[in-house]
């Protein structure tokens, strides 16, 4: 029997299953047929049987079993297969493995664990029992089942990529080092495993500090920004900082409509080129098991070519706290200041404080949160009416799904403001639809796509408009880009992105003042320390 389950259980020498929240580098090419487990308040199956069966009849079921399983019916071969003789390894241990494919992971560890000592147990039992031990975050006990394994089995590879994952979760880069290198991946690869592997959440302690942050590089948050940073902090590292900066190269169809400036002429195309320079800065000063306490810092600086009248200036400091209320909530705090200059003019200021709440899933996480925004414009007016200082006041929601064995992202969200102006013109309320997905693809790269739709609808006939109407906007804006992280800490970043505003405030000579199109083309070169 046990050579009959060596024809059909080769998922011992071609792993037909994988813990895939583990294997989160995007490069390595791993079956998905089992997802992450799945939380079972199933009862173990008994391994007593309740009568005797007929050796005959007990080898057909394990027969039919073994069919069952190389269709790809996990569950229809546990349930041809019945309650397996625990006198029969071999059955024992097909029924495990199946149980382990089907996402029943703790059921099949419990049986594996009953013939790991026999001298007939299969010899894969320790290898699946380190990845069974990996999958349930237990990576001490994955170590060792996989150094028993590795003692007659010293050139598996799987098996020495599994311990490297086992000690990087015990916090041992130096150590899990040797074990990726003996599992075949060079040096870029495992600097990237190792990468990857630390930040990707276990339990709810960890995956409250990475929820708000991309999955890799930075993106340009000045321009989209979904609700979903408002947490905060730094992503679940060993070091308390992240430091990035960003250098890049820009093609704008419409310069005039830089961000925070649009008025006068703004329907006029102006296209040019730009450098640009940003960085960010997180530092965290406080960290425990169920609170952290950080500071945020950033700058922004354009460059045009011939333009610089539109050169632009953002410098921001803040602060945030993120505090794990219960089991799966996290409630957060931050707060922003930014002081915006054109053409090193002082054009505004403001302040921006967001409370927030967090439901962390097993495949997301839902967050609310409420923006407080005053800014102080000093962008010119030819009459008070025209004067953009407002109190502007935010709410939303935010979904975020992890997909490709955590690598990947879908996010949706929906915003509402209302805009409190000094002038009459910009008294607004906002409503905000937005839509994100990250990729992972081979070699290292990740592509992303937003599309957001935005409808805004001001309160009070507008100076600029012939007929006294109401300003009333619709705009889509749209951004594609794709990029490559090299050897730590270099990436490379390709963006483009459409933004078409809809408005219908015109004067005599039916000039619309707000309704444009704008093109921009960015290539970005990222450093992150």
């Amino acid at each position: 029997m046990t050579c009959l389950l060596g024809t059909t259980a080769g998922v011992a020498d071609q792993p037909h299953w994988v813990p895939t929240d583990e294997l989160q580098a995007s490069h390595v090419d791993v079956p998905t047929s089992i997802l992450e487990t799945r939380p079972t308040d199933a009862i173990a199956p008994s391994i007593e049987l309740s009568e005797d069966i007929d050796p005959i009849e007990r080898e057909l079921r394990l027969q039919r079993a073994i069919a069952d399983s190389l269709y790809g019916d996990n569950q229809k071969a546990i349930d041809s297969l019945g309650e397996p003789d625990r006198d029969d390894t071999a059955a024992m241990y097909a029924s495990a493995m199946w149980m382990m494919q089907n996402g029943k992971v703790d059921e099949g560890m419990q049986t594996l664990r009953l013939i790991a000592d026999r001298d007939d147990a299969p010899p894969e039992t320790h290898k699946f029992l380190a990845v069974g031990h990996l999958h349930l975050d237990q990576p001490q006990s994955a170590e060792a089942a996989a150094d028993i394994y590795l003692d007659a089995n010293q050139d598996d590879a799987y098996t020495h990529y599994v311990r490297g994952l086992a000690i990087l979760r015990q916090d041992d880069p130096v150590r899990a080092h040797d074990s990726l290198r003996q599992a075949g991946y060079d040096e870029d690869d495992v600097a990237q495993i190792q990468t990857v592997a630390m930040q990707v959440p276990v339990d709810v302690r960890q995956r409250r500090l990475t929820i708000g942050e991309p999955i890799k590089g930075i993106q340009n948050r000045s321009r989209y920004d979904d609700g979903c940073d408002s947490l905060g902090g730094a992503s679940a590292q060993s070091k308390p900082y992240n430091f990035t900066i960003l250098f890049a190269g820009e093609y704008d169809s419409n310069v005039p409509l830089q961000p925070r400036f649009s008025g006068l002429g703004s329907n006029f195309d102006h296209d040019d080129y730009r450098f640009l320079m940003a960085s960010f800065l997180d530092l965290q000063l406080m960290s425990t098991e169920d609170f952290n306490l950080g500071l945020v810092g950033s700058t922004y600086n354009t460059f045009q070519v011939d333009a610089n009248e539109f050169n632009i200036q953002d410098y921001m400091g803040g602060a945030y706290t993120n505090a794990l209320l219960s089991e799966d909530l996290v409630g957060a705090l931050r707060y922003e200041y930014h002081h915006t200059l054109v053409d090193s003019d002082r054009f505004a200021d403001e302040h921006r404080l967001t409370p927030s709440m967090t439901w962390l899933g097993s495949r997301g996480h839902t967050t609310l949160f409420y923006e407080f925004n005053p800014i102080n414009s000093r962008a010119p007016f030819l009459i008070p009416a025209q004067n953009q200082s407002t109190d502007i006041h935010r709410t939303g929601i935010t979904q975020a799904l992890y997909t490709f064995g955590g690598d990947g992202r879908v996010y949706g969200g929906y915003q509402y403001a209302e805009g409190h102006a000094d002038g009459s013109d910009f008294d607004v309320n906002t409503h905000m639809v937005t839509g994100r997905i990250e990729r992972p693809l081979p070699r290292q790269w990740i592509a992303d796509l937003d599309v957001r739709y935005v409808w805004d609808d001001y309160a009070n006939p507008n100076s600029l408009d012939f007929y006294d109407r109401a300003r009333d906007d619709e705009r889509v804006e749209v951004r594609a880009g794709l990029q490559r992280n090299f050897v730590a800490p270099v990436s490379l970043r390709f963006d483009y992105t459409y933004i078409n505003n809809d408005s219908n405030t015109e004067n005599l000579f039916g000039v619309r003042f707000y309704d444009y199109d704008r093109h921009i083309v960015s290539t970005q070169l990222i450093f992150s320390l």
